[in-house]
């Protein structure tokens, strides 16, 4: 299969987290225990893909254990609360946040993997700032406030998350040289699955009948296309496509692809100076991802 069929593959399936988990909100709103069954299914389903994987490569070393289990942290975070920040914010900004926490690896690169700080990067970063101020913006005079303090404390953790997570995974590449990849993912989602289920089992599962019946395959399919998507990563890395192609085209587009769904299917409506935001933050993770 040609590297730019599953490029333009992996653009779809990034963007589908945030789309299926608006869509699985949407469906299910007012019902109870929403969230925690989503994250279980979801996750679930990202382990069992990612069992298979392990399976067909074999290779493991519990070296790698420290590694997965701060991996784990991050990523059940991440994804705890971004499908929080869906429930109670705009799909977009959500999607445009959690790309922009590039920013955390590329600041950890300059500490501890001996990243050299270009002027690029430095234009990068304060894009990154720039963006953000615009997109948190309300606007003067605003009646209702369309950026929420609950909203903003959910993308914050999930913007740690995601960025623990990223640090977490290239720390185990670089000190491993590359190995044991699938087995490090396998303890991670495996950790991570463990702790959601024991949220879902605490949770109010009275509506769990309902939701499960009729919109099982949301986080089923997020689950999935998060596996194939880090599959196809991992294919692109071994591909003759340059990285510094790859990543700002994954990022990029599906931003993009998230924003353009948000506003034509949701109908979303956003200012002027986010829709501005939003452009800046693309140039920036463009810049930090070169």
């Amino acid at each position: 299969m040609s590297p730019y069929v599953y490029l333009i593959s992996c653009v779809f399936f990034l963007s589908s987290s945030s789309i299926f988990g608006s869509l699985y909100n949407r469906k299910n709103e007012g019902r109870q225990g929403t969230t925690p069954f989503y994250n279980f299914l979801q996750i679930c389903s990202v382990f069992l893909c990612w069992v298979i994987m392990f399976a067909v490569d074999g290779s493991f070393s519990w070296e790698v254990l420290p590694y997965s289990i701060i991996f784990a942290v991050g990523y059940t975070l991440c994804n705890i609360f971004v499908i929080q920040a869906l429930k109670c914010g705009s799909v977009a900004l959500t999607s445009l946040i959690m790309q922009l926490s590039l920013i955390g690896a590329t600041i950890w690169g300059f500490f501890f993997w001996g990243d050299t700080v270009t002027p690029i990067v430095v234009v990068g970063l304060i894009l990154v700032v720039c963006s953000l101020a615009l997109c948190l913006y309300n606007g003067k005079g605003e009646k209702e406030q369309k950026i929420n303090l609950k909203w903003i404390i959910f993308v914050a953790i999930m913007f740690l998350g995601n960025a623990c997570g990223t640090i977490a995974q290239k720390t185990q590449q670089i000190d491993f040289v590359g190995k044991y990849g699938n087995f490090f993912m396998v303890l991670a989602t495996g950790l991570s699955t463990i702790t959601c289920l024991v949220l879902y089992l605490k949770s109010d599962r009275t509506d769990n009948k309902e939701i499960l019946k009729g919109s099982w395959y949301y986080p089923v399919s997020s689950g999935v296309l998060n596996a194939v998507h880090n599959l196809f990563v991992i294919l692109l890395a071994t591909s003759p496509i340059s990285p510094s192609f790859v990543y700002p085209v994954l990022s990029v587009g599906s931003l993009m692809v998230t924003t353009l769904f948000s506003s034509l299917v949701f109908k979303e409506k956003m200012d002027w100076w986010q829709w501005l935001g939003v452009a800046i933050g693309s140039v920036a993770i463009v810049m930090l991802s070169v």
